[in-house]
């Protein structure tokens, strides 16, 4: 009794000093997923990252009879707003990491409502005279990152095109900021004969991207349409899409999103600073996953290796066989080796296939350690 009390404590022991080693090679885990976040930030930086697309929005500098320079921009987001994303992914190998970019058409079209917009307007507190800049109105899109962009985006207003291929304008004004804290692509256009029309727009965009990419619903009314060939999309953003389909070949989202559901800004508002808008978007994953995967398993760790050597000790009470000390360091070596094959292997199979071929390695060497030990050692006599 005092023997099997004794050799409890030591498996007590041996299972704490494996898990401790097992700590180890989930700190392992953690290098080699930062290294492939790094590699995988390499590739996109040199591709073009992450696009949040919002816009178009048109900004108008408001000016006061006692100001020589606008004090603020009157910001006009569409009525009516339709988008349709097709978005082409793509896979990107650097060593043994991989990254997820994209092409992306993006065609959006709507309308703004200026039918009760003004030129002038008298402010009853300061009895001095609001005067609309229209005739240097700026049509403005945000984007995540301008190195996607192989070409201006093309926008046609009321029947006019124009090509966004400028920077925000501050209308000499420093305390004026740029809209978005994003890259913004802007053009200036005469706006003033629309004014107390509704006018239709129509919009068309080539981009490149990485990983995610996200639409901002603008209109009052707005039909988000994102679809594309990645097999593992991910839905994200303010709400979850209102329908959706997703196969091998493919899958195709949509969403239908009015303006009581935001709470950002209003359809038309005022601002001098940077403002964040709400998006709806798609992220392309890759299949695998494998450091993440291998960190969870690594996560049980203790309790496998408890369970295992608890078991061949249940196997040493019911044969009568006493084992020594070296064989139970060899089988929790046999399980702590099984996350770092799995680690290993993982990088180059996935996830999945490393842990079969893990399984059955681990499994065949404890085996074979166990049929030798039954073997080698002759059953202990029954008192």
């Amino acid at each position: 009794m005092a023997k099997n009390v004794t050799k409890c404590m030591t498996i007590g022991a041996l299972t704490l000093v494996f898990w401790i080693v097992s700590l180890v090679i989930m700190d392992k885990v953690s290098d080699r997923n930062d290294l492939s976040n790094k590699t995988v930030d390499e590739i996109t930086k040199s591709w073009s990252k992450s696009q949040d697309f919002s816009g178009p929005i048109i900004c108008v500098p408001v000016y006061s009879d006692n100001e020589k320079s606008p004090y603020t921009c009157m910001y006009v987001l569409p009525e009516q707003y339709t988008v349709e994303a097709d978005v082409e992914s793509q896979i990107l190998h650097r060593g043994i990491f991989d990254a997820s970019v994209y092409r992306t058409k993006i065609e959006a079209s709507g309308s703004y409502n200026l039918k009760n917009m003004k030129l002038n307007e008298l402010d009853q507190a300061s009895a001095s005279v609001i005067r609309y800049d229209w005739n240097h109105a700026q049509i403005i899109v945000s984007i995540g990152d301008k190195r996607g962009l192989e070409e201006g985006i093309c926008v046609s207003v009321d029947g006019q095109d124009i090509e966004l291929n400028k920077r925000f304008n501050s209308y000499m004004n420093t305390n004026i900021r740029p809209l978005f804290y994003g890259d913004m692509v802007c053009c200036q256009m005469d706006l003033s004969e629309m004014v107390g029309k509704e006018i239709p727009f129509s919009l068309h965009s080539n981009l490149k991207g990485s990983e995610t990419l996200d639409i901002s619903p603008v209109g009052v009314n707005s039909k988000i349409v994102i679809r594309g060939n990645c097999a593992d999309p991910s839905f994200d953003g303010m709400v979850l899409p209102s329908s959706r389909e997703v196969s091998d070949d493919g899958f195709e989202a949509s969403w239908k999103i009015n303006c009581m559901n935001r709470n950002d800004v209003d359809q038309v508002f005022y601002s001098t600073e940077s403002i964040s808008l709400q998006h709806v978007g798609v992220k392309l994953l890759i299949k695998g996953g494998q450091y993440t995967q291998t960190d969870r398993a690594l996560k049980y760790a203790f309790l496998v290796i408890l369970l295992s050597l608890a078991a061949v000790f249940v196997a040493e009470m019911c044969v009568k066989t006493e084992i020594s000390f070296l064989n139970y360091l060899l089988i929790g070596a046999a399980v702590v080796l099984f996350y770092l094959l799995l680690l290993s292997i993982s990088e180059w199979t996935g996830f999945a296939v490393a842990y079969l071929l893990s399984v059955i390695l681990t499994v065949g060497m404890i085996t074979a350690t166990v049929a030798l030990i039954n073997r080698l050692y002759r059953p202990v006599e029954s008192l």
